[in-house]
């Protein structure tokens, strides 16, 4: 079987879903990466492609909004998809469930979409959002299954009817972690705390409330350490300026760790409370749930996709959205208990990843989506064959939004 997987990003696509691609590949199946040429440093690191596993690269820009890249990327998609032929595609993030969708399926393809951090979607208003949510709920109807990762997010698209009970596929441990690989080690608080960031750099993250709190923490407990690891992303609407950036590392109080190929190394260090501040709800926080099979506390908001990793006191805290006192009373909560405490939280986030988050569950999960039939019936081609004038020519048909 000829399997692809479409994303915006290679670091992304091999950072989230590695263990799902060799399963894949060293199950004898065809696959091949469907993403747009590296332009950062974390789409160039992280982990190697599996032997035999092609990179094939469509243009896109991730964040753009320009309608006529948007359909040069849609042809790039159906120029490949006619060529290759994939039995089956998966897409993630906006661009791929929309345009490789629609493109998989004129091309005979089982389409399969997963949706994470829907939320933000349903927020503002105007004429762009509205065509936006349509255009996006045209793409989802060309796929035969429809994977998000809370249940808020599979509460939202029944809401706003972007799809049906039928199409969706809760997936309630995320993208899994690799217990393996993220193996479990003891924690020791007894010579100080580390608060770990790890994110790519953006104001949506946490950002600003993460800098806020070490810099009030900080003062009151000169031992505890703050870092933040993740890329820069400057190209983002939301990213944090590169003056802006360079400023508050300037002044020392949070350490930049960079970009690393091995995040696992770093987490797992014995003094590490990981903190993932986010403003805007997630699919399933994979740091957190990394985080939780090594065995270390979690600091993280009280929102979609951030909250399945913590039973608030047990293995660590929820804090508020966007309060930088509610972070600030975690992590000096945490710095105040004893370290029977600490390591008991350490010991409970393990347990709660080994409960929830094994990824050879969500592995069983790709491979019932392989059998799942094909439904041809249900989708109408996006293009169609009319005859005009004294010719043929190839024109788009109404999408029933």
């Amino acid at each position: 079987m000829k399997i692809f997987f479409c994303d915006n990003r290679l670091g992304g696509l091999l950072g989230f879903r590695i263990d799902i691609i060799k399963h894949f590949a060293e199950a004898g199946h065809d696959v091949c990466l469907l993403v747009p040429p590296a332009t950062n440093s974390w789409d160039k690191v992280g982990e190697q492609v599996p032997e035999g596993v092609r990179i094939i690269e469509a243009r896109m820009q991730p964040s753009g909004t320009n309608p006529v890249r948007d359909l040069r990327l849609f042809a790039d998609y159906l120029r490949i998809y006619r060529r290759e032929r994939p039995d089956v595609v998966f897409n993630y993030t906006i661009k791929p469930n929309i345009y490789s969708s629609i493109a998989a399926k004129m091309c005979g393809s089982r389409v399969f979409c997963m949706l994470a951090g829907l939320g933000y979607m349903f927020e503002g208003k105007g004429f762009l959002k509205a065509f936006g949510l349509r255009l996006y709920k045209y793409g989802l109807s060309k796929a035969d299954r429809i994977m998000v990762l809370n249940q808020m997010n599979y509460d939202l698209m029944l809401e706003y009817e972007m799809t049906s009970a039928e199409k969706l596929l809760l997936m309630k441990g995320g993208e899994g972690v690799n217990l393996q690989r993220y193996a479990y080690k003891p924690a020791d608080y007894s010579r100080g705390t580390t608060f770990l960031m790890v994110s790519r750099i953006l104001y949506d993250k946490g950002y600003s409330e993460y800098l806020d709190a070490a810099r009030i923490v900080k003062k009151k407990h000169p031992d505890a350490n703050f870092e933040l690891l993740g890329p820069l992303a400057y190209d983002s609407p939301m990213g944090v300026p590169q003056d802006v950036f360079e400023r508050d590392r300037q002044e020392g109080i949070v350490r930049y760790l960079g970009v690393a190929p091995v995040v696992d190394d770093i987490v797992s260090r014995e003094d590490v409370v990981m903190v993932v501040p986010s403003k805007y709800g997630e699919g399933l926080n994979r740091s957190l749930m990394e985080a939780c099979a090594i065995g270390r506390p979690i600091i993280t908001t009280d929102i979609p996709g951030c909250r399945e990793t913590v039973e608030d006191g047990a293995n660590g805290y929820l804090v508020a959205k966007g309060e930088v006192q509610s972070l600030v009373s975690a992590m000096e909560c945490f710095i105040g208990l004893s370290e029977q405490e600490k390591c008991a939280m350490a010991r409970r986030s393990h347990e709660i990843a080994v409960e929830k988050f094994d990824i050879e569950k969500v592995i069983k999960e790709y491979d019932e989506l392989l059998k799942y039939p094909t439904k041809r019936a249900e989708h109408q081609p996006a293009f169609s064959t009319k005859n005009v004038g004294n010719g043929a020519q190839t024109i788009p048909n109404s999408p029933n939004f």
